[in-house]
């Protein structure tokens, strides 16, 4: 009998931190008291048994490279006890922003974001003082990569706690704040800023802009919670009132004007943190899921002139398998089994697996977690930054998850829990079923660290793709993909007709190679507080060509490209043939 009431309990533990400490401590303490164990998932600790259902290939490597690239910037230690904006973490960027063909790095930080320049290999140099970025200050938190101005240099957005700072790139060689000149508020109106992310949403021709916010959290609101006697650490969600994001239309000549609320924003949940862009419909307009901490998550499709819907709870994306909303901290689109629809990847709360929402017919999604072997291993965990990625280019995307809880006490509160956590590296098995390759792998994918930003890109430009993680209490890890090169693979770096749009944010991509489907699409903006290598990378297996390539470009426009051959990049100017890239 004692059990079953503790499995109850330890079930229902969750459902207690939303809805406050003082019930959560009833069932810490009635816990210690019964001393029992309890077959409940929600008991198991994070798998380390790569159970396979097929092939999991023992060749894949990554290796930290952070330290001989030159990055030397670390984040600092935490306070303890740490609040809620204390853990809430920062974001990073792969951009090229010089305009070399090679993918520089953005750390988030306060005061200020650092940038790094790729020289070329594995060198990096800091270039944040000639880049002027030591001298936009504030409380940081997350980015966004667009070229605002169509000037053909990628431009950069921070957001941060009452922080918003929109930096024109003069020419690829420094950054000034145009903030007020775009008609943005640099206190971010008192908000918490969250996620954030430019995408062509009225005008295929001008970048938009999606601005999430987080809570309120003011003087009067509070710091720390009192979990059980004695123990002290940050307030849940369910502490503050949501906040909800912004959409920002470019009305031309670096200006903004807000949509009003009730065309868009007012429809959502709030507690925003993730953004991620989709056309579901195909349409040609690209809409965006909001992920929420704790709130039903919002999918809006965008139905032009009419504003935007919100559908997530229709198509089945607003809560998870357990009919629970999500603490979705990342989110980010691929087709995982080459079906030819996009799927969404969701992170979650410790004691609730991720999601892995598979696109079904009529737009409806369905939460393959645990038919797809992700739900068991990601229920201890807690995610933050997540990114889909063909770690060793056989045509099946993979996904890399960065881990760390948010209360410094969590080892207190639960004795299967951790602060500090490893990473996840799922291997995909053909889109059938999903292995975790980091206790296989070892080494610092599985030192236990506090995950939270995450991006990907091929930094070197060598066809496997590599990663940049944030670690809130120490280095950034620049993984570097040193998989051996036995598949194929291909790079499209799509470039738009329209000067607005140079970079072709929006556009989509459906390729073939002897009947196998990749989808893509160009939009860096996903996982937590990051932007990602907007370019478009395929695995291709055993494949050395792309037999046909369609592109439907951001202004309605098509263009099919015919046995395009693999292991290169290519640059795609719309309406031209391609031509190869070379930094």
């Amino acid at each position: 009998m004692a059990a079953k009431i503790l499995c109850k309990f330890v079930a229902a533990v969750e459902d207690g931190r939303r809805r406050g400490w003082a019930w959560l401590a009833g069932c810490w303490a009635l816990l210690a008291v019964l001393g029992a164990g309890c077959a409940h998932p929600v008991a198991q600790g994070p798998s380390r048994n790569a159970s396979t259902n097929g092939q999991v290939p023992a060749s894949v490597q990554f290796r930290n490279v952070v330290h001989e690239a030159g990055i030397t910037f670390q984040w600092p230690a935490l306070p303890h006890p740490a609040t809620i904006r204390d853990i809430f973490g920062y974001g990073c960027a792969f951009a090229d922003f010089d305009g070399d063909g090679r993918q520089d790095i953005l750390l988030v930080a306060e005061p200020h974001p650092v940038l790094y320049r790729n020289l070329g290999g594995d060198t990096f140099q800091d270039i944040t003082h000639t880049a002027g970025l030591d001298r936009v200050l504030g409380a940081w938190t997350g980015c966004a990569v667009g070229d605002v101005d169509g000037d053909g240099f990628l431009d950069l957005l921070l957001t941060g706690f009452r922080r918003l700072a929109l930096l024109h790139n003069v020419g690829g060689q420094r950054f000034a704040d145009c903030t007020v000149a775009a008609r943005l508020d640099p206190h971010n109106h008192n908000k918490w800023g969250a996620g954030a992310g430019f995408m062509p949403l009225h005008n295929a021709n001008r970048l938009d802009l999606v601005l999430l916010n987080y809570v309120r959290y003011g003087p009067q609101d509070p710091k720390l919670c009192e979990i059980l006697p004695g123990i002290r650490t940050a307030c849940p969600p369910s502490a503050y009132h949501g906040e909800r994001g912004e959409l920002w239309q470019n009305i031309g000549a670096g200006r903004f004007k807000e949509v009003p609320p009730d065309r868009c924003m007012a429809h959502t949940s709030g507690k925003c943190l993730v953004v991620a862009f989709a056309d579901l419909d195909g349409t040609g307009r690209m809409g965006f899921y909001i992920g929420n901490d704790g709130e039903p998550a919002d999918l809006m499709l965008n139905r032009g002139p009419s504003g935007f819907q919100n559908v997530a709870k229709e198509r089945g994306i607003a809560y998870a398998a357990s009919g629970k909303a999500m603490a979705a901290m990342s989110a980010d689109w691929a087709d995982y089994n080459r079906d030819g629809r996009l799927d969404l990847l969701v992170t979650n709360f410790s004691d609730e697996p991720y999601a892995i929402f598979q696109g079904g017919d009529h737009g409806l999604f369905t939460d393959v977690a645990a038919d797809t072997g992700v739900a068991e291993p990601t229920r201890k965990p807690l995610g933050f930054g997540a990114k889909w990625l063909d770690v060793d280019n056989d045509g099946w995307p993979d996904f890399a998850v960065a881990n760390g809880h948010v209360y410094d006490a969590a080892e207190k509160m639960d004795p299967l829990q951790t602060f500090r956590q490893p990473m996840m590296l799922f291997y995909n098995q053909e889109g059938r079923h999903f292995v975790d390759l980091v206790p296989l792998l070892g080494g610092e994918l599985a030192k236990p660290r506090l995950g939270r930003g995450m991006a990907s890109g091929d930094f070197d430009n060598d066809g496997r793709m590599d990663l940049l993680v944030v670690d809130l209490e120490g280095h950034p890890l620049l993984l570097h993909n040193e998989t051996p090169a036995h598949n194929h693979w291909i790079t499209l770096d799509l470039r738009a007709a329209q000067a607005g749009n140079r970079f072709a944010y929006g556009a989509q991509v459906r390729a073939t190679a002897g009947g196998t489907i990749f989808v893509g699409q160009v939009s860096p903006a996903s996982a937590y507080l990051s932007s990602s290598d907007p370019r478009i990378h395929f695995g291709l297996g055993t494949h050395v060509r792309l037999d046909r390539v369609a592109i439907r470009w951001p202004d309605g426009s098509r263009q099919e490209l015919l046995n395009v051959p693999a292991d290169a990049v290519w640059r795609v100017r719309q309406g031209k043939a391609p031509s190869r890239a070379t930094p």
